[in-house]
């Protein structure tokens, strides 16, 4: 399906291997990949971990917003993961779901439609109000409300979800319609919002979860449409004092498109009993930079502490850790992959003849190389190569700028007017074979992408450009379906693929997730048949289908796996890395008194 021209690797196989890497709860990434010189982390660190100081991590733009049912952009998910706690986590070392806010892992009927979770005892929010059922309940709610129009990207986990009931304070059931495959992930994966904070008038005490699953009915509702205004406003989205968690840290303070502040709870219900998440640092600092060259230079000045990923390009000619000994250099694997997605709804681009010879114009090795400095591997499927459903069988669309001009001419596009661009009459009207690429602002690496693409659709009389927006205007342009192309990328939890957030018709309309307007009904058929399954050759052979389908469609170029090209100051203790998003976590770094900057020793 991607323009490979060489085969993977076995060496870089290996490492991409290590980590089984599947589609999940999707959240769209911002970052370029680098190549160069790394140092290896260091197991483990000299003398104990001590609390206190200041810790400046870097963001290239502001994060969406700071509510997790709202909010599903990369940057605002891992800042929030640290304020709001879920049922149940993953094991940063195993990736096994272990118990969080709830004792354990819930307890699953044998027709896989009732789980029980029972809440451990003596949790609280930041603000000292307890945490009980009735939170989860309200929590579950708020994602199941249709007229809640951002939390659709989230909803589509819980479309089968069927009621949820508190016997107690400490026992939450609920109660799907029909089976699915990652019910038990997906329910535990809610974070828990305040009640008492988000819902001062108990309006979702008035609505039931039957009227969350009929639009009819949702809408007759007054008390869930107030709700839902109420819950629509930007408050709710930014407003530290309206996003209280029980996690270990709070927010702080957010300085628009500067810095996002997040201190420690010192309430924290789970001080020195969680090993995930100590705490150790008084203050995280995610620090806005667009420019990511001001960041590098930050980072060597040592202004900044950690970059999760740096312009392939500097990462392996700029920071020079012989010179730099106070920094480390480690790229590190995670899930996600990046794709160039073409708006199947445009006219120039709804012929998926069209969307194949735009993908014939992408050299993804000469990109790899020259763009990611080889810390990439192609990409051809919505599946990652390494998980058992991926389909092997599955066509490259290699780099062959003569095929693209056969397939355009193929479709009827041609240069009638001999003024060097191809054209078409559609809808009686003569259209100019033209589009244009939206990328985020700040983003060099995919800049780079689409001016290379540009060149080549010029030398076959198609006429692109490159327009540049700022994060949350790029992504609400996505979300409103107000683009031609773009390149993005998406991050997904180590778990078995479920593609439904992405590509189901349903998700094309309502903000949610299926950008490209992809339609297919066999490839819903497949989708739903696979979260219904918990046959996992079955669900394979599903999902070869419904690969298949998609490349035959090609309303994604898909591009390539890279690595985070991340570098670090040595200040920071037990640094680590997971294929638990966002692939490292700040909860549990250290920093010696003898290296405090920010804060008194104590």
């Amino acid at each position: 399906m991607t323009n490979v021209t060489s085969p993977i690797s076995k060496a870089m196989m290996n490492k991409f291997t290590r980590f089984g890497m599947s589609m999940g709860l999707a959240a769209l990434l911002l970052t370029g990949c680098g190549g160069g010189d790394q140092e290896q982390v260091s197991e483990q660190d000299e003398g104990s971990p001590v609390r206190g100081e200041w810790v400046i991590v870097h963001e290239l733009s502001d994060a969406e917003g700071l509510n997790p049912i709202t909010v599903n952009d990369a940057s605002a998910r891992a800042i929030f993961d640290r304020v709001y706690e879920k049922l149940l986590d993953q094991d940063f070392a195993t990736t096994d779901l272990v118990g969080s806010l709830a004792e354990g892992r819930p307890t699953v009927s044998d027709d896989h439609l009732t789980y029980t979770f029972k809440l451990k005892q003596g949790i609280t929010f930041s603000d000292g109000h307890p945490l009980t059922a009735a939170d989860v309940l309200f929590s579950f709610k708020v994602v199941k409300n249709p007229l809640i129009i951002d939390a659709a990207p989230l909803r589509n986990y819980y479309e089968d979800l069927k009621d949820v009931v508190a016997p107690d304070e400490h026992t939450i059931v609920v109660t799907m319609n029909r089976p699915y495959f990652m019910a038990e992930f997906q329910l535990g994966d809610i974070r828990v919002c305040a009640k008492h904070i988000q819902d001062p008038k108990n309006l979702t005490d008035q609505y039931t979860f039957a009227e969350t699953n009929d639009m009819a009915k949702a809408q007759a509702n007054k008390a869930m449409a107030e709700f839902a205004t109420w819950y629509n406003r930007a408050e709710m989205k930014r407003e530290p004092s309206m996003n209280l968690g029980s996690g270990p840290y709070i927010f702080d303070e957010w300085k628009t498109q500067e810095s996002i502040t997040i201190k420690r709870n010192p309430k924290y219900w789970a001080a020195g009993k969680n090993k995930d998440n100590p705490a150790y640092v008084d203050k995280i600092i995610y620090r806005v930079m667009n420019d990511r060259s001001a960041a590098v230079t930050a980072l060597k000045n040592q202004e900044l502490d950690f970059m999760e990923s740096l312009p392939p390009a500097k990462f392996a000619e700029e920071v020079d850790t012989t010179r730099l000994p106070y920094l480390v250099k480690h790229p590190y694997e995670a899930q996600y992959y990046t794709y160039i997605g073409w708006n199947t709804v445009r006219p120039v681009l709804s012929d998926k003849l069209v969307r194949r010879a735009l993908s014939h114009l992408v050299d993804r090795p000469a990109m790899i190389k020259q763009v990611m400095h080889d810390l990439a591997v192609p990409m051809n499927s919505p599946i990652y190569p390494q998980r058992p459903e991926y389909d092997k069988t599955l066509p490259n669309i290699n780099y062959d700028p003569k095929a693209a001009a056969a397939l355009l001419a193929q479709a009827g596009w041609k240069d009638s007017n001999g003024d060097g661009i191809l054209d078409k009459m559609i809808d009686g009207k003569r259209t100019d074979c033209a589009f244009t690429f939206l990328l985020n602002a700040g983003n060099e690496a995919r800049e780079q992408v689409a001016l290379l693409i540009v060149d080549e659709c010029k030398k076959i009389g198609i006429n692109a450009t490159v327009k540049k927006l700022e994060w949350a205007v790029f992504l609400e342009n996505l979300r409103t379906r107000k683009f031609d192309a773009y390149i993005g990328a998406w991050v997904n939890d180590p778990i078995p693929s479920d593609p439904y957030q992405i590509w189901h018709s349903s998700q094309a309309d309502n903000k949610g997730s299926n950008y490209v307007s992809f339609r297919n009904k066999r490839a819903d058929e497949l989708m739903e048949l696979n979260r219904i399954e918990f046959d996992e050759a079955k669900r394979a052979e599903y999902m070869k289908e419904f690969q298949r389908i998609v490349v035959d469609e090609q309303p994604y170029t898909f591009l390539w796996m890279p690595q985070f090209p991340c570098v670090y100051n040595k200040r920071l203790h037990n640094v680590k890395f997971s294929q638990v998003r966002p692939g490292y976590n700040p909860t549990q770094w250290w920093v010696p008194t003898s290296q405090w900057k920010y804060a008194p020793a104590q």
